[in-house]
């Protein structure tokens, strides 16, 4: 009686640890089912509300010969702007994809680069300069660590390859392979486009000078750091290249800025040297419309175009250069 009372409670203790894993098990297979179901209807979410995205605009896009890729940050964002890459379009006679991001610097540009080349060419890469994206981290290693920036971009084994190519875009590969800021978009019902480009495109700015000031101290916080300018412009340098060696013309142009504002850039002329100088060296091209273009009426902040704004510089400037490019 005694020892078959042990061999039961054998039993008991030893089926208890077998339950307990078959309990995990269950734990862990339903929240994987329920985390696939979520990253599945978020994935879904992206096509309905992906819109301006320029990850989304990429990986949709069948396959294309574009005569003009744009590359930058916030001031090429405008050319793209309600109809404007249509106007861009027309009055150079080039096929246009723009796929400048607000706040991006050299890196995201590159990034958005390679991806764009995985499956599309262009003839011209068109590079919308701004001194202070050389400047810092913040525009760079830090604008690609910002969740917002992988949210709407669809699943795509090629720009997983993309992000495993550059030590610096590496770290995303984990968030953006799991889903996990997809998943969490808080925005995920609302379309992706800015609010610029649907609220403020259409105004007129009136310049208030302590705007300005508070506007360029964040864009250039301190005096420019010799050796991070350095890092970026030879990371510039390395897009400049890569793009030549897809047999790509290579056009970086500076955008038309106000006075009050252009005036208030620290050391912009030492930037200009430095940039021609290894453009030059690289067989690319600047050109320098930061002085056109530029009454305050054509703006809708301190220091982006309005509609009228681009269209005059398409008019003026931008649309006859292009019409010469990519040929």
């Amino acid at each position: 009686m005694h020892t078959a009372a042990v061999h039961l409670a054998a039993a008991i203790e030893s089926a208890e640890p077998r339950r307990a894993w078959r309990g995990a098990a269950l734990f862990v297979l339903v929240g994987a089912v329920v985390y696939a179901a979520l990253y599945g209807w978020s994935e879904w979410l992206v096509y309905g509300y992906g819109q301006k995205n320029r990850f989304f605009a990429v990986a949709t896009a069948a396959p294309t010969a574009y005569d003009v890729v744009v590359l930058g940050a916030s001031h090429a964002m405008p050319l793209d702007f309600a109809d404007m890459n249509a106007a861009l379009e027309a009055a150079s006679g080039k096929k246009i994809a723009n796929l400048s991001i607000e706040g991006g610097g050299v890196l995201p540009a590159r990034l958005l680069y390679d991806y764009f080349a995985t499956r599309h060419s262009a003839k011209t890469v068109l590079y919308v300069v701004d001194s202070f994206a050389f400047y810092a981290a913040q525009w760079n290693e830090q604008r690609l660590a910002d969740a917002a920036l992988l949210q709407r971009a669809p699943f795509d084994a090629a720009l997983v390859g993309v992000l495993w190519r550059h030590d610096w875009a590496r770290p995303l590969l984990p968030e953006y392979v799991s889903g996990f800021d997809k998943i969490n978009n808080r925005n995920r019902f609302q379309p992706d486009v800015s609010d610029a480009e649907l609220n403020l495109f259409a105004r007129i700015y009136r310049p208030i000078a302590q705007i300005d000031r508070t506007r360029i101290r964040y864009l250039y916080p301190g005096e420019p750091d010799a050796a991070t300018f350095a890092r970026y412009l030879d990371a510039f340098r390395d897009l400049v290249r890569r793009a030549r060696a897809r047999g790509s013309a290579f056009v970086a142009i500076k955008p038309p800025l106000p006075p009050r504002v252009l005036n208030l850039i620290p050391r912009e002329a030492e930037f200009d040297a430095a940039l021609k100088a290894m453009l030059d060296a690289e067989g690319a091209s600047l050109h320098d419309f930061a002085k056109v273009n530029n009454r305050d009426a054509f703006y809708y902040n301190t220091d982006h175009l309005n509609r009228d704004g681009v269209a005059a510089f398409i008019k003026d400037h931008l649309g006859p250069l292009l019409l010469g490019a990519a040929k």
